[in-house]
C-alpha cells in the first residue's frame, strides 16, 4: 500500500474524515490568538487546527498541531499502536535508508517570487510569547548542503523576521548546521540555505530523528514511506526540498553579518536571551498557489514542538540503552522535551542483578541521547512510563525518599534551565546541573507482610472477554 500522506494536503484530508481536525472559522489574530488555541488542544490531547480567517492576512490559512497528539505521530509515520518506540527503533535498525527521488517539477513551484517581491511580512508569522520584539517562524525546515560531501542536513529551526527580506537563525557550533557552516566559512562563501514551511507529517518527523553526521534525515522518509520522498531543485541553489512542500523561502547565510536575536520562547516554558546570530537574506520564495502556512510553537509546554522532540527522544534514546543495557524494556519523556524521563526495566532481570537501576541510570546520562535529562524514574515494566499517573503511582508506593534517591552533581547543563545553578561575581551562568535518580522499583523480599504481593487487576478471563472493543460498550 502506497504511503498516503504526500503533501500536507492529503494530511489535513486524512485528519478531516478521522474527526481529528478542528476547522476554524472565526477571525484570529497572529499576535496570540492561534497560539493560545493551540496551547488548548495540546493540554486536551484535541485536534489540530485549521484556520482560515486571519487578521490582517487575507486569503491565507494556518495549520497548527498536527503532531501534538501521539495518535497522530503514529498515523504519521504509518505505524500501529502498542509498542511504537521499540517498533520504530527496529526499523530504524534494520531498513535500508531510501535516497529522496528528484523530479523536475511541484507544487511548490507554482508562485515564483524574487528580488523585491520577496517580502517576509506578508507571511502570518506569529508570536508566541508578549515580549517577542519580532515574530519567529517556528514550523520552518532548514535545508542546508555540506560543500565538501553533498551532504544535505535537514532540521526544524527557528527564523527571527528582521526585514522583508531577512531573518536570523541559531546556528550552534555542536550541531550539524553548525558544523557546515563553519566550512563555508573556511572556503568564504555564503552558506545556501533553503527553509520549507509546510509539508507533510513525515518530512517534518523525519528531520526531527537523530541522524549520524553525514546522513541525511529525508532518507528516513523512504524507511516509513516505502517509496522515496519526490524532490525539486531550488531555484538559487543546488539544494534538493519536498516537491509537495507549500512554501520555500531561499536563501543565503551571510559570513559576517549579525543582528541581535531573541527573546525566544524556548520549550523549558521562558525566553532565551538575546544573540548575535547570522544573517540570512532570503533571495527568493516559491510557494504553491493559494499556501497554507505551519506553525509550530514551542514556549511552556505541552505543545506540537514539545510533543513530537520527546517522542523521537524516546527512541533514540531506547536504541542507545537497549544495545549497552538490554534488560531496558521501555522509554518515556514525561515533560519538557527530556528533562524529566522514565525508562522501565526488567523486573525479572532487576531481581537477578542488584543495582541494575543505578547502572541504567548511569547509562542514561552516559548515552548522547541522555545530554538534557536532568530528572531519570526508574520504574519496573509493569509500569507504562508514556502514562505519567502509572509513574506517580510507582513513586507512591515502590519510592523511599530517605534511601531511593540519587543525586549527581556538577553535571553539564542544558543552558535554558532557570534551575540550574549561577556562581561568581556578576552572576555567571555556569552551565551546570545536578541530575536526580528516582528509584521507584518494587522492593524485593524479604518485606514485612503489611500487604499482598502483587497488582490489583480484573481477572484475566474478564480481559480477554472484554478486549478492546470499547465501542461496543459505549466507551472510544
Amino acid at each position: 500500500m502506497a504511503y498516503p500522506f504526500r503533501s500536507m494536503r492529503d494530511w489535513l484530508v486524512f485528519l478531516k474524515e478521522k474527526g481529528d481536525l478542528a476547522e476554524n472559522c472565526e477571525k484570529v489574530t497572529v499576535e496570540g490568538d492561534t497560539n493560545i488555541l493551540a496551547k488548548r488542544t495540546a493540554i486536551i490531547d484535541g485536534p489540530a487546527i485549521l484556520h482560515s480567517q486571519i487578521e490582517g492576512y487575507p486569503g491565507w490559512r494556518l495549520f497548527t498541531d498536527g503532531l501534538t497528539a501521539r495518535r497522530r505521530q503514529l498515523w504519521a509515520l504509518n505505524i500501529e499502536a502498542g509498542k511504537p518506540v521499540e517498533v520504530i527503533a527496529e526499523k530504524l535498525e534494520k531498513s535500508k535508508p531510501l535516497k529522496p527521488e528528484r523530479i523536475k517539477d511541484g507544487p511548490c513551484k507554482e508562485v515564483k517570487l524574487f528580488g523585491e517581491d520577496v517580502d517576509l511580512t506578508k507571511l502570518p508569522v506569529t508570536f508566541t510569547g508578549e515580549f517577542e520584539p519580532t515574530p519567529h517562524m517556528t514550523a520552518g525546515i532548514s535545508f542546508i548542503q555540506d560543500p565538501e560531501t553533498g551532504w544535505t542536513n535537514a532540521g526544524i529551526r527557528r527564523f527571527q523576521i528582521m526585514a522583508k527580506n531577512e531573518v536570523c537563525s541559531l546556528v550552534l557550533p555542536y550541531q550539524h548546521e553548525g558544523m557546515i557552516f563553519s566550512k563555508y566559512k573556511h572556503h568564504r562563501k555564503p552558506m545556501p540555505i533553503a527553509i520549507v514551511i509546510g509539508a507533510d507529517p513525515l518530512v517534518y518527523v523525519g528531520c526531527n530523528m537523530s541522524a549520524p553526521e553525514q546522513v541525511d534525515e529525508m532518507d528516513y522518509w523512504g524507511i516509513f514511506a516505502g517509496e522515496p520522498l519526490k524532490v525539486v531543485k531550488c531555484e538559487t541553489s543546488g539544494i534538493m526540498v519536498p516537491a509537495n512542500a507549500e512554501i520555500i523561502l531561499e536563501g543565503e547565510v551571510d559570513l559576517t553579518k549579525r543582528k541581535l536575536e531573541g527573546p525566544f520562547p524556548e520549550f523549558p516554558g521562558y525566553y532565551s536571551g538575546f544573540r548575535m546570530c547570522p544573517v540570512v537574506r532570503i533571495n527568493a520564495i516559491t510557494m504553491r498557489q493559494d499556501p497554507i502556512y505551519q506553525d509550530m510553537p514551542m514556549g511552556t509546554p505541552p505543545g506540537e514542538g514539545h510533543n513530537l522532540g520527546g517522542f523521537l527522544f524516546e527512541v533514540e534514546l531506547y536504541r542507545q540503552l537497549k544495545k549497552l543495557v538490554p534488560a531496558v524494556k521501555d522509554v518515556g519523556i514525561l515533560s519538557t522535551m527530556t528533562l524529566t524521563t522514565a525508562v522501565s526495566i526488567d523486573r525479572q532481570a532487576r531481581l537477578r542483578t542488584p543495582g541494575l537501576e543505578r547502572r541504567v541510570a548511569m547509562t542514561v546520562k552516559a548515552v548522547r541521547a541522555g545530554g538534557m535529562i536532568k530528572n531519570i524514574f526508574i520504574v519496573d515494566d509493569d509500569v507504562d512510563v508514556h502514562n505519567v499517573h502509572e509513574v506517580l503511582w510507582a513513586m507512591s508506593v515502590r519510592f523511599q525518599a530517605a534511601k531511593d534517591i540519587v543525586v549527581l552533581e556538577d553535571m553539564p547543563g542544558v543552558y535554558l534551565d532557570p534551575s540550574e545553578m549561577w556562581v561568581g561575581h556578576g552572576g555567571k551562568y555556569s552551565g551546570h546541573t545536578s541530575v536526580g535518580i528516582f528509584i521507584c522499583t518494587e522492593k524485593p523480599a524479604p518485606y514485612d507482610e503489611g500487604y499482598k504481593r502483587g497488582l490489583v487487576l480484573p481477572p484475566k478471563a474478564c480481559e480477554e472477554r472484554i478486549g478492546q472493543d470499547w465501542a461496543k460498550y459505549g466507551l472510544k
